[in-house]
């Protein structure tokens, strides 16, 4: 099998940011009252997750507007910005096809350059030296930030590494970055001290980031002393990859397992998409569980599965691996958290869910010693729609006074002492029996 067990880092990642979160999106609106969901990583969408995974640097889409090309997944993909046909550059000629798909282990396609703006122009990939091929933009932040880190790993490899970092911008544009200043009062110019150049016709950025199915920027390939692909990712991520290419260590056979299984999995989370908007629970469900056996019952999986069996209808197979991921997650607040929130918030949920969920956040108040505002939101909110108003409305008193300010948990309270007052009204305009007359036998 290409997974084994909870499956590599990247793959999890690949799992868990993007088959779950992007798949099930129903983030809260202005009005919901929750406050507590797991924090997700920037510009991601989609249900919150108990799942906690270290974040990865942010991307950018290659450009704006245009789809991506079919997907040849390499490290998992983070919030990232849309590719835009490129403008002809003039006297260049039309702009490269589609290129075939790229992956680690595959030789390395030769770069094609229309200028070199900064550093030495090279020819081609040099046999015993490394080549790091990176994909930039003058707009892109993420882009911006990377370029420090770029340039101490060109200090620290010298010429043993060779960083070319390439854009599809016009030269002007460029130039007029490179001018900008970056800090304390050094240029851009001055800060980088790596090669960059300007794509030719968008021949390299078809070569490599269409071909690998890569559409968010920075975006690096590391090409090792032999011309083949060794890494594709972010640049901030590159330096272990980097170090064991370098130093001859590096497992390029186990890495090309772990991107057959990513790009596996990829395709599934487009299989999943569109059986989600087409409403295809029990196909989508298929697909989990084939997923399951490879890779074992992974949280990420388990999570996914409970939503798509809420969805089918299918509630008692629901209720049951509701409990088993509280029995799983009984020592991570988050966590716990989450399926409780989720769990009371889920439509026409059962009494055995309810009382799954109190069991939940009962657990995760106790685990942060019912300081964490968000928390004591969610085991509140358990209360309320169990009709304890009395215990809702104390443990909410408690999150605001824990919440930091956060409105929406302020908002619940007062949603709860209204539905104490409307009871109190009820009551006291129930007919009360006539003076003297006899109580009913």
């Amino acid at each position: 099998m290409l997974i084994q067990g909870l499956c590599s880092s990247r793959v999890r990642m690949l799992l868990c940011g993007g088959v779950v979160l992007l798949l099930l999106g129903c983030s809260g609106g202005e009005g919901d009252s929750q406050a507590n969901r797991p924090q997700q990583q920037p510009a991601e969408q989609g249900l919150p997750m108990p799942m906690q995974t270290r974040p990865e640097p942010p991307r950018e889409p290659i450009a704006r507007g245009e789809a991506a090309a079919p997907a040849v997944a390499a490290t998992p993909a983070v919030p990232a910005t849309p590719l835009v046909p490129p403008k002809p550059v003039e006297g260049a000629g039309d702009v490269a096809p589609l290129a075939e798909k790229l992956g680690i282990g595959d030789p390395a396609p030769e770069i094609a350059i229309a200028t070199w703006v900064a550093g030495e122009p090279i020819e081609g990939f040099e046999p015993g030296s490394v080549t790091v091929v990176e994909f930039w933009a003058t707009w892109c932040g993420p882009c911006r930030t990377s370029m420090p880190h770029i340039s101490e790993l060109q200090e620290q490899y010298g010429e043993a590494v060779r960083f070319v970092g390439v854009t599809r911008e016009e030269l002007e544009v460029v130039e007029e970055f490179l001018g900008q200043e970056q800090s304390e009062g050094k240029t851009w110019q001055e800060a980088i001290t790596y090669r960059l150049a300007i794509d030719e016709a968008d021949t390299t950025n078809t070569a490599y980031m269409r071909a690998a199915g890569q559409n968010g920027i920075p975006c690096a390939f590391i090409v090792g002393k032999d011309g083949h692909v060794e890494w594709i990712g972010h640049p901030m991520q590159i330096d272990e990859p980097l170090t064991a290419v370098v130093n001859d260590s590096y497992d390029r056979e186990a890495a090309v397992a772990e991107f057959a299984a990513a790009q596996k999995l990829k395709e599934m989370q487009r299989q999943l998409m569109t059986l989600q908007r087409e409403q295809k629970w029990d196909e989508a469900l298929a697909i989990v569980e084939e997923l399951e056996s490879e890779m074992g019952q992974a949280f990420g999986l388990m999570s996914l599965k409970l939503q798509l069996l809420t969805r089918a209808g299918r509630s008692d197979e629901a209720t049951t691996l509701l409990g088993e991921l509280v029995d799983s997650g009984w020592e991570d607040a988050q966590m716990l958290n989450a399926l409780a929130w989720n769990a009371v918030t889920a439509n026409a949920a059962s009494a055995t869910d309810l009382e799954v969920a109190l069991k939940a956040a009962t657990r995760a108040a106790e685990l942060t010693d019912q300081t964490d505002g968000s928390i004591l939101d969610t085991l509140a909110r358990v209360y309320f729609v169990m009709g304890d108003l009395d215990q809702a409305i104390a443990l909410q008193e408690k999150a605001v006074a824990h919440g930091q300010g956060n409105a929406s948990i302020e908002r619940a309270l007062d949603e709860y002492r209204k539905a104490k007052e409307n009871t109190k009204t009820d009551e006291s305009e129930e007919p009360q029996p006539a003076a003297g007359a006899a109580d009913p036998a």
